[in-house]
């Protein structure tokens, strides 16, 4: 956790373009959301499912309790778009595509391990 909070401090240090900010970083970061809103609902159905289903985010553990995913996704929605917002376009655009992979890709696991969405 440690690591994670100096990388994020670390972004705060690159040079701040956030005027150049466009529709097209706007479309990314709504689907990024989009795929944490899903991953959130997967997550805690994995949580309320402890002897069914394991996560695999090496944060949360294998077995999460609801409010540490509660948490950890709420932690998430505020903390990505701020680093949107203050990375160069080059390197958001990166970091938003990263992102979205990354999401898209657990949420797509969740589905292929029969973890619905359960709100």
């Amino acid at each position: 956790m440690k690591k994670l909070i100096i990388t994020i401090l670390m972004l705060f240090t690159v040079t701040v373009d956030a005027g150049d900010w466009r529709q097209e970083d706007t479309y990314r970061e709504l689907a990024w959301t989009a795929f944490l809103v899903v991953d959130y609902g997967q997550t805690m159905n994995i949580a309320r499912n402890p002897e069914r289903f394991k996560e695999y985010n090496p944060i949360l553990g294998e077995h999460p309790s609801q409010s540490s995913v509660g948490l950890y996704m709420l932690s998430a929605a505020i903390i990505h778009p701020i680093i949107s917002y203050y990375l160069p376009p080059k390197y958001r655009r990166i970091w938003q595509y990263i992102s979205i992979g990354i999401e898209a890709g657990a949420v797509g696991n969740n589905f292929g391990a029969g973890i619905g969405i359960n709100f």
